[in-house]
């Protein structure tokens, strides 16, 4: 009787690991959370993972073509980047939300990506790639080693993230300066976006770019290119290793990806109750990336601001199965990738002017948090500005970009010695 009693805890203990996600059984945990999903699955999970997507092909979308642009890449280039971002973004959630049953959100680094706008311009494809390949070899290092916290602790936060500003405010000044190519239609997305910001809309983007799409319409701004080809095709790109490129794109993107995407990405999921696998889910974002970088992939890792639609309450009230809005997310961003083509020609239709007005609005929280968080300490406020002003000077002595020496130039000035003055 005994041993019966015991081979039924024993059982009960291994379906309630599988059931919270807490087994090491990853293989069966998959398995049997894909054979609950559709029972488990919600008209309020669908919805979010839906809009989860939403918000990637409205604006993340937008910084993507726009470092493209600045980087001269061919057509071909532009739609496998988007494609392979969006296609392990998909893969990442679907994973992860089946293996530990929690809705983990898996998006492209945007930090990453706003770094390349102004970093193509100095380095080629070829060096991107063989830089995206350091951050993922970089990750699986600090996954298998949990070195995420020593590293945190010797770049003062506040740094990272002055800059991170230095390195969005161009895009938020390009909105402004979009108003003398489009004045009224810049002027309605903009009040568009503050009305949604106001009235507490979840994704205010979305009905900024539905108003900015109705109006390109009506005001005749459309316009209509012939697209040759509709799958994508993935294509190897050689990397080319280089001081100057690890410097000055590894470095920036492997401390801004810890600093904005994994480890608010781990509070969001904590404030919703959830433990996060925080080394399972930085060595499957290391080894995703580290796959696909050839084919021009910049990362993939934990969202942050689009998680917060797939993990509250709101998305499903019943915490043990909001997982199914991970796996819809990951579905929704399969699919837009297998579009990824028509997608980039909807985009490629809107005047300029949308464009960068989409992307100055779609990172000014990002932005503003940023500028925050950066001051938030009173003793180190001068030296978070002198990260800040020296990113966006744009200066590159030795060849090395002004994101490194603002970086450089926070660390050394933060560590002079404060002195405590006594009453």
């Amino acid at each position: 009787m005994g041993l019966v009693e015991g081979f039924s805890r024993s059982t009960l203990r291994q379906m309630t690991e599988l059931y919270e996600g807490t087994t090491k059984n990853g293989l069966g945990a998959v398995l049997s959370n894909l054979k609950s999903f559709p029972k488990d699955a919600t008209l309020g999970t669908l919805v979010s993972g839906f809009l989860v997507v939403l918000v990637a092909v409205t604006g993340p979308i937008v910084i993507q073509l726009t470092a493209a642009k600045n980087g001269s890449f061919t057509d071909a280039q532009t739609s496998n980047w988007i494609f392979i971002t969006w296609l392990t973004s998909g893969l990442f959630g679907l994973f992860l939300s089946l293996r530990f049953r929690m809705p983990m959100i898996g998006s492209p680094s945007t930090a990453s990506m706003v770094l390349l706008v102004t970093s193509l311009q100095a380095h080629s494809i070829n060096e991107a790639v063989a830089s995206y390949i350091i951050v993922a070899v970089t990750f699986i290092i600090i996954g298998a080693t949990g070195a995420m916290r020593k590293i945190m602790k010797f770049i003062p936060h506040e740094i990272i993230m002055a800059m991170l500003a230095g390195v969005l405010f161009q895009f938020g000044v390009q909105i402004f300066t979009s108003f003398t190519a489009e004045p009224w239609l810049v002027f309605i997305m903009v009040l568009v976006f503050f009305v949604a910001r106001r009235l507490n809309v979840r994704t205010p983007v979305v009905p900024v770019f539905i108003v900015g799409i109705v109006l390109t319409v009506a005001l005749g701004k459309l316009q209509f290119n012939g697209a040759d080809l509709f799958w994508v095709h993935p294509q190897f790109i050689q990397p080319d290793f280089t001081w100057a490129s690890a410097i000055n794109l590894a470095l920036p993107m492997v401390l801004a990806t810890l600093a904005t995407q994994y480890a608010p990405g781990f509070t969001v999921l904590r404030s919703a109750k959830y433990q996060p696998p925080i080394k399972y889910s930085i060595l499957t974002g290391g080894f995703i990336s580290l796959f696909t970088a050839p084919f021009g992939n910049t990362g993939v890792n934990t969202s942050t601001i689009t998680a917060n639609i797939a993990v509250g309450e709101h998305a499903d009230p019943d915490k043990t199965t909001r997982y199914t809005a991970g796996v819809l997310c990951g579905i929704f961003y399969i699919t837009a990738a297998v579009f990824t083509i028509p997608i980039i020609d909807l985009f490629n239709m809107l005047p300029p002017a949308m464009i960068a007005t989409i992307a100055g609005l779609a990172l000014m929280p990002a932005l503003a948090n940023s500028l925050h968080e950066s001051v938030a300490g009173v003793q180190g406020r001068e030296v978070a500005m002198a990260t800040l002003l020296i990113t966006i000077s744009g200066i590159q002595p030795l060849g090395l970009g002004s994101p490194f020496w603002g970086l450089v130039a926070g660390v050394v000035l933060s560590a002079i010695p404060l002195r405590t003055l006594k009453n």
